[in-house]
Protein backbone atom coordinates (compact mmCIF):
# COMPACT_ATOMS: atom_id res chain seq x y z
CA UNK A 1 0.00 0.00 0.00
CA UNK A 2 1.26 3.91 -1.06
CA UNK A 3 1.10 5.41 2.01
CA UNK A 4 3.43 8.78 3.04
CA UNK A 5 5.83 9.49 5.84
CA UNK A 6 7.63 12.21 7.15
CA UNK A 7 11.40 11.25 7.51
CA UNK A 8 13.08 12.73 10.63
CA UNK A 9 16.58 10.07 10.73
CA UNK A 10 18.81 9.13 7.94
CA UNK A 11 21.61 7.16 9.50
CA UNK A 12 24.40 5.40 8.41
CA UNK A 13 25.06 1.62 9.10
CA UNK A 14 27.66 -0.07 7.46
CA UNK A 15 28.67 1.54 4.39
CA UNK A 16 26.79 2.37 1.97
CA UNK A 17 24.07 0.63 4.40
CA UNK A 18 21.50 3.26 5.76
CA UNK A 19 18.72 3.07 7.61
CA UNK A 20 15.82 5.27 7.46
CA UNK A 21 12.71 6.64 10.14
CA UNK A 22 9.99 8.71 10.61
CA UNK A 23 6.58 9.04 11.13
CA UNK A 24 3.36 7.89 9.44
CA UNK A 25 1.58 11.07 8.01
CA UNK A 26 -1.83 10.13 8.36
CA UNK A 27 -1.72 9.10 12.00
CA UNK A 28 1.78 10.19 13.78
CA UNK A 29 2.92 6.01 13.85
CA UNK A 30 6.81 5.75 14.17
CA UNK A 31 8.22 3.91 11.47
CA UNK A 32 10.99 2.24 10.15
CA UNK A 33 11.22 1.02 6.54
CA UNK A 34 13.05 -2.11 6.11
CA UNK A 35 13.71 -4.04 3.31
CA UNK A 36 11.90 -7.51 3.37
CA UNK A 37 14.01 -10.42 5.92
CA UNK A 38 16.10 -12.52 3.25
CA UNK A 39 16.08 -10.03 0.26
CA UNK A 40 19.06 -9.78 -1.84
CA UNK A 41 18.61 -5.74 -1.70
CA UNK A 42 19.63 -3.87 1.39
CA UNK A 43 18.96 -0.48 2.10
CA UNK A 44 21.73 2.00 0.94
CA UNK A 45 22.59 5.30 0.10
CA UNK A 46 21.19 4.48 -3.74
CA UNK A 47 17.92 4.39 -2.01
CA UNK A 48 17.34 8.24 -0.73
CA UNK A 49 17.74 9.23 -4.72
CA UNK A 50 16.14 9.54 -7.85
CA UNK A 51 17.32 10.33 -11.24
CA UNK A 52 20.15 12.46 -9.16
CA UNK A 53 17.90 14.30 -7.00
CA UNK A 54 17.79 13.85 -3.16
CA UNK A 55 13.90 12.47 -2.35
CA UNK A 56 14.67 10.62 1.70
CA UNK A 57 16.08 13.03 3.53
CA UNK A 58 15.24 14.46 7.26
CA UNK A 59 12.07 16.61 6.97
CA UNK A 60 11.24 15.30 3.91
CA UNK A 61 7.56 13.88 3.37
CA UNK A 62 7.81 10.71 1.04
CA UNK A 63 5.57 8.03 -0.46
CA UNK A 64 6.89 4.79 0.12
CA UNK A 65 5.12 1.26 -0.87
CA UNK A 66 4.73 -0.61 2.70
CA UNK A 67 3.92 -3.84 2.42
CA UNK A 68 3.75 -5.25 6.21
CA UNK A 69 4.29 -4.48 9.60
CA UNK A 70 7.14 -6.69 11.57
CA UNK A 71 7.97 -6.47 14.80
CA UNK A 72 11.08 -7.72 17.28
CA UNK A 73 11.11 -5.66 20.46
CA UNK A 74 12.27 -3.08 20.97
CA UNK A 75 12.35 -2.32 17.48
CA UNK A 76 8.53 -2.74 17.12
CA UNK A 77 8.72 0.23 14.03
CA UNK A 78 9.42 -1.99 11.22
CA UNK A 79 7.74 -2.32 8.55
CA UNK A 80 8.87 -3.55 4.77
CA UNK A 81 8.80 -2.03 1.76
CA UNK A 82 8.32 -2.84 -1.96
CA UNK A 83 12.66 -2.32 -2.53
CA UNK A 84 12.22 -2.33 -6.02
CA UNK A 85 10.00 0.78 -5.54
CA UNK A 86 11.20 4.51 -5.95
CA UNK A 87 10.44 6.80 -3.25
CA UNK A 88 8.59 10.45 -4.19
CA UNK A 89 8.75 13.52 -2.61
CA UNK A 90 5.48 14.87 -1.63
CA UNK A 91 6.86 18.07 0.01
CA UNK A 92 9.71 19.23 2.31
CA UNK A 93 9.07 21.06 5.96
CA UNK A 94 9.66 24.59 6.64
CA UNK A 95 12.14 25.20 9.06
CA UNK A 96 9.54 26.32 12.01
CA UNK A 97 7.03 23.12 10.71
CA UNK A 98 10.61 21.32 11.36
CA UNK A 99 10.31 22.79 14.71
CA UNK A 100 6.48 22.11 15.39
CA UNK A 101 6.71 18.47 14.45
CA UNK A 102 9.66 17.66 16.57
CA UNK A 103 7.62 19.61 19.65
CA UNK A 104 4.72 16.92 18.78
CA UNK A 105 6.38 13.94 19.33
CA UNK A 106 8.94 14.88 21.77
CA UNK A 107 9.76 12.31 24.66
CA UNK A 108 10.21 13.81 28.87
CA UNK A 109 13.35 11.93 28.74
CA UNK A 110 15.84 9.22 27.63
CA UNK A 111 14.72 6.72 29.78
CA UNK A 112 10.86 7.67 28.95
CA UNK A 113 11.31 6.65 25.23
CA UNK A 114 11.51 2.44 25.30
CA UNK A 115 9.35 1.54 28.22
CA UNK A 116 11.85 -0.66 29.19
CA UNK A 117 15.11 0.13 31.64
CA UNK A 118 18.40 1.51 29.99
CA UNK A 119 21.09 -0.55 31.46
CA UNK A 120 23.95 1.69 32.64
CA UNK A 121 22.62 4.69 30.36
CA UNK A 122 23.76 2.58 27.31
CA UNK A 123 21.60 -0.14 26.56
CA UNK A 124 18.31 -1.40 26.42
CA UNK A 125 18.23 -5.67 26.73
CA UNK A 126 16.57 -7.30 23.25
CA UNK A 127 13.35 -8.24 23.98
CA UNK A 128 11.92 -5.70 26.48
CA UNK A 129 10.73 -2.46 25.76
CA UNK A 130 7.85 -0.95 23.56
CA UNK A 131 9.45 0.84 20.95
CA UNK A 132 13.32 2.06 19.73
CA UNK A 133 13.01 5.34 18.52
CA UNK A 134 12.45 8.90 20.35
CA UNK A 135 12.69 12.35 20.18
CA UNK A 136 13.97 14.85 23.08
CA UNK A 137 15.09 17.96 24.10
CA UNK A 138 18.53 18.43 25.53
CA UNK A 139 18.69 20.38 28.94
CA UNK A 140 22.67 20.81 27.65
CA UNK A 141 24.86 20.15 25.56
CA UNK A 142 28.19 19.53 27.20
CA UNK A 143 30.88 18.33 24.29
CA UNK A 144 30.90 16.90 20.93
CA UNK A 145 33.62 15.43 19.35
CA UNK A 146 35.09 14.13 15.41
CA UNK A 147 38.01 11.89 15.88
CA UNK A 148 39.86 8.95 15.06
CA UNK A 149 38.83 5.88 17.13
CA UNK A 150 40.64 2.49 17.41
CA UNK A 151 37.38 -0.48 18.21
CA UNK A 152 38.21 -3.87 19.70
CA UNK A 153 39.01 -5.65 16.66
CA UNK A 154 41.51 -3.22 15.76
CA UNK A 155 40.00 -1.63 13.65
CA UNK A 156 40.49 2.66 13.14
CA UNK A 157 37.11 4.45 12.33
CA UNK A 158 35.61 7.96 12.18
CA UNK A 159 33.65 8.41 15.78
CA UNK A 160 31.20 10.80 15.99
CA UNK A 161 29.88 11.63 19.53
CA UNK A 162 27.87 13.77 21.73
CA UNK A 163 27.83 14.16 25.47
CA UNK A 164 24.59 15.58 26.89
CA UNK A 165 21.96 15.92 29.81
CA UNK A 166 18.56 15.51 29.12
CA UNK A 167 15.51 17.45 31.06
CA UNK A 168 15.05 14.45 33.71
CA UNK A 169 19.35 15.41 34.63
CA UNK A 170 20.15 11.80 33.18
CA UNK A 171 23.87 11.63 31.74
CA UNK A 172 24.94 10.35 28.37
CA UNK A 173 27.63 10.11 26.01
CA UNK A 174 26.44 8.41 23.19
CA UNK A 175 27.51 7.64 19.53
CA UNK A 176 26.04 9.66 16.51
CA UNK A 177 25.00 7.92 13.57
CA UNK A 178 23.24 11.20 11.83
CA UNK A 179 24.17 10.94 8.14
CA UNK A 180 24.21 14.32 8.00
CA UNK A 181 26.24 14.83 10.81
CA UNK A 182 28.80 12.97 10.11
CA UNK A 183 29.09 13.86 6.07
CA UNK A 184 28.93 17.70 7.25
CA UNK A 185 32.23 17.10 9.72
CA UNK A 186 33.70 14.62 6.65
CA UNK A 187 32.91 17.58 4.89
CA UNK A 188 34.88 20.11 6.73
CA UNK A 189 37.66 18.06 7.18
CA UNK A 190 37.98 17.34 3.53
CA UNK A 191 36.92 19.94 1.03
CA UNK A 192 37.34 22.99 3.99
CA UNK A 193 40.54 21.75 5.73
CA UNK A 194 39.28 21.78 9.28
CA UNK A 195 41.40 19.68 11.77
CA UNK A 196 39.03 16.89 13.74
CA UNK A 197 39.57 18.38 16.78
CA UNK A 198 38.54 22.59 15.39
CA UNK A 199 35.48 20.49 14.38
CA UNK A 200 34.78 19.76 17.53
CA UNK A 201 35.16 22.25 19.33
CA UNK A 202 33.09 24.59 16.93
CA UNK A 203 30.39 21.83 17.23
CA UNK A 204 30.61 22.30 20.91
CA UNK A 205 30.21 26.16 21.00
CA UNK A 206 27.34 25.73 18.75
CA UNK A 207 25.52 22.95 20.14
CA UNK A 208 26.11 24.14 24.21
CA UNK A 209 24.51 28.07 23.57
CA UNK A 210 21.66 28.51 25.51
CA UNK A 211 20.78 30.57 22.76
CA UNK A 212 19.70 27.38 20.37
CA UNK A 213 17.18 24.89 21.30
CA UNK A 214 18.94 21.11 20.59
CA UNK A 215 16.35 18.22 19.56
CA UNK A 216 17.90 14.80 19.61
CA UNK A 217 16.40 11.46 17.89
CA UNK A 218 17.53 8.41 19.90
CA UNK A 219 17.61 5.02 18.47
CA UNK A 220 18.31 1.19 19.77
CA UNK A 221 21.07 -0.40 17.86
CA UNK A 222 20.66 -4.12 17.11
CA UNK A 223 22.37 -6.55 19.10
CA UNK A 224 25.57 -7.69 17.40
CA UNK A 225 27.97 -10.78 17.58
CA UNK A 226 29.84 -9.31 20.66
CA UNK A 227 26.59 -8.54 22.35
CA UNK A 228 23.63 -9.82 20.65
CA UNK A 229 21.32 -9.27 23.55
CA UNK A 230 22.45 -5.48 23.85
CA UNK A 231 20.32 -2.77 22.02
CA UNK A 232 22.94 0.19 22.72
CA UNK A 233 21.78 3.74 22.52
CA UNK A 234 22.33 5.90 19.63
CA UNK A 235 21.78 9.74 18.43
CA UNK A 236 20.02 9.21 14.83
CA UNK A 237 19.01 12.86 14.48
CA UNK A 238 20.86 16.21 15.47
CA UNK A 239 18.32 19.20 15.28
CA UNK A 240 19.28 22.54 16.29
CA UNK A 241 17.27 25.77 15.91
CA UNK A 242 18.92 27.92 14.38
CA UNK A 243 20.34 25.04 12.39
CA UNK A 244 24.00 23.97 12.82
CA UNK A 245 24.09 23.20 9.06
CA UNK A 246 22.66 25.95 7.66
CA UNK A 247 19.72 24.48 6.28
CA UNK A 248 22.47 22.11 4.36
CA UNK A 249 21.08 18.82 3.30
CA UNK A 250 22.90 15.19 1.48
CA UNK A 251 22.88 16.83 -1.20
CA UNK A 252 25.51 19.47 -0.33
CA UNK A 253 28.02 16.66 1.06
CA UNK A 254 28.12 14.23 -1.84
Amino acid sequence: MLREMIVTDVTRMGAPRVCVAGFFSDDGTPVRPVTPYKSPKEMTEEFLWKNDVLIVHPFAEVRLEFSAPVSDPPHTEDWEIDAGASPELVRILSPKERWQFLRAHLDPSVQAIFGAPVQDNRYVCKGEGERSLGTILAGEVYKASYRHQEYDDGEVKWDYRIWFIDESGADFRLAITDLTFRKGCDHLRDRKGWEPDQIGEWLTRFLSSDKRDVYLRIGLARGWEKYPGRCYLQVTGVYSFPDYLGGKTLYDFV
